[in-house]
């Protein structure tokens, strides 16, 4: 099932960044930054055959075992040896994460599918989980209806994702009694276990039968540990790499210390020049070279920020003789209820408008204009009245008495209208500012896009979790813009 969809392109919404704006709108200006060109997947067969002759590591039996325990599929980690691979990843989130990290993994099934085609060999859908971040309020989120659930307990400052052990009881009993507990989406859910394993397990269940192979960092340490020391010990490069001058912004920066951290307690940037350890972990930086490094990745899936940064480390890869995929921009959506669309149709509001930022708030009543010519003839009849107190009006002696009578009831009826107009007016555009706000919640949350907030969790309670094959059925990797997904 495919649903009705638009797409804006980023020609008309912004990306966040300039680089990012380029690559997806004029990619000439951008493309020179990265070493293969996303649009055209056959032209990746050079990259493809690079890939199968670069000698890896072979952890196929790991992350088979690892897939096994989590989900995944582990016939496709055994294949990963012998074929290439499309790869994506996010940090952990709760109920999936922000709806962008599963439009990351539809964009990774949607694309290793297509290159398969294109290609006519296996490419594996591959999901890095980045279980090794230590921001756990960054994790601790989950908003709905501008609320924000969380999960409470003690975590020592710096302690990696991946050892945290949490009761998600009272977590989850908050988000059912604001959700509702009568949809199958529930069953998709982990309950128990660390944060982290929760985390890929939900993701799983949410693709269950699409191929993916799921990865957390850990399982390279060892495979990838004298790789780690060509890292640690080859700075430099990596410091001017991100220092060349790129004709754009660079978000990217050379550390104070290593490009690698000590997580044997709480997770530390190393020194420079200080030994590896055994449980060494990835910065944004290394994370890169050591995925490109452990998989024959063709393409990796990323948002906006990735692309900016990936766009500051082509020189390197060449450095370390990895070949460097070709980098394609995540799907993205705003998903959009029937509910919220007809409202944001009573308001006379463009969808598009409002995700984009830029719909005009109702404003505030400044008076009724018809009211207004109630009150004057009102105010004729009044002053009628008092002429006819005062004596000023010559009015036969038979027709005083029922003049008298019709203009003051006429006064009264037309200053009871008057404000019976002005009441409404002034209810019709209260609802329509508490409507716009609701809209406003609905599509654009947190005066942002509604993938950066919002999970896809609460749109399967309501739609059912058979939307999610429906989304990832409807996406095309390969155009690039914002879809407005009517539900």
């Amino acid at each position: 099932m495919t649903l009705p969809l638009v797409t804006i392109p980023y020609s008309r919404l912004d990306p966040g960044n300039e680089v990012a704006r380029a690559y997806m709108v004029d990619p000439d200006r951008a493309l020179h930054l990265f070493q293969h060109d996303y649009r055209d997947p056959r032209a990746l067969r050079p990259l493809l055959d690079a890939q199968l002759a670069l000698p890896r590591p072979d952890f196929s039996a790991e992350l088979a075992e690892y897939n096994a325990t989590v989900g995944g599929s582990t016939d496709n980690a055994k294949r990963l040896k012998d074929c290439a691979c499309v790869i994506s990843g996010q940090q952990v989130g709760l109920l999936y994460g922000p709806a962008y990290t599963t439009f990351k993994l539809f964009t990774v099934i949607n694309a290793a599918r297509e290159l398969e085609r294109e290609l006519g060999m296996p490419v594996v859908p591959v999901f890095w989980v980045e279980s090794e971040d230590h921001d756990f309020d960054e994790v601790n989120r989950f908003f709905w209806n501008g609320r924000r659930f969380r999960i409470e307990g003690d975590v020592a400052p710096r302690t990696p994702v991946s050892e945290i052990e949490i009761d998600f009881a009272p977590f989850l009993a908050d988000v059912r009694e604001a959700l509702g507990n009568d949809s199958e989406a529930w069953s998709l859910v982990e309950t128990e276990g660390s944060v982290a394993r929760a985390h890929v397990r939900n993701l799983a269940r949410l693709v269950a039968g699409e191929g993916v192979v799921f990865v957390e960092p850990a399982l390279l340490r060892e495979p990838l540990a004298e790789f780690a020391e060509r890292i640690g010990t080859d700075g430099d490069v990596l410091d001017a790499a991100l220092t060349a001058e790129t004709g754009f912004e660079r978000p990217l920066s050379p550390p104070n210390g290593a490009y690698l951290f000590d997580a044997t307690g709480p997770r530390q940037r190393l020194a420079r020049g200080a030994r590896v350890p055994e449980r060494w972990s990835t910065d944004v930086v290394s994370r890169v070279l050591v995925q490109n490094a452990a998989f024959p990745v063709l393409m990796a899936v990323c948002g906006p920020s990735e692309i900016q940064y990936w766009s500051q480390l082509k020189s390197a890869h060449e450095h370390f003789g990895i070949p460097m995929p070709a980098v394609l921009p995540r799907d993205a959506a705003t998903l959009i209820e029937k509910s919220v669309a007809r409202d944001a149709a009573k308001l006379g509001l463009d969808l598009e408008d409002i995700v984009r930022g830029i719909a005009v708030r109702p404003l505030p009543s400044e008076g009724d204009p018809i009211a207004e010519r109630l009150r004057r003839l009102a105010a004729e009849a009044g002053e009628l009245i008092a002429a006819v107190d005062s004596g000023e009006l010559d009015l036969p002696g038979n027709t005083e008495k029922p003049f008298r009578r019709s203009t003051t009831r006429l006064h009264g009826e037309l200053e009871k209208l008057a404000t019976r107009l002005e009441n409404a007016r002034d209810a019709q555009t209260g609802t329509g500012q508490r409507r716009f706000e609701q809209v406003l919640s609905a599509l654009r949350p947190r005066d942002g896009l509604q993938e950066r907030t919002h999970s896809l969790f609460p749109y399967l309670v309501r739609h059912g979790p058979e939307l999610a094959t429906a989304l990832r059925e409807s996406f095309d990797p390969f155009e690039i813009g914002h879809y407005l997904v009517r539900l």
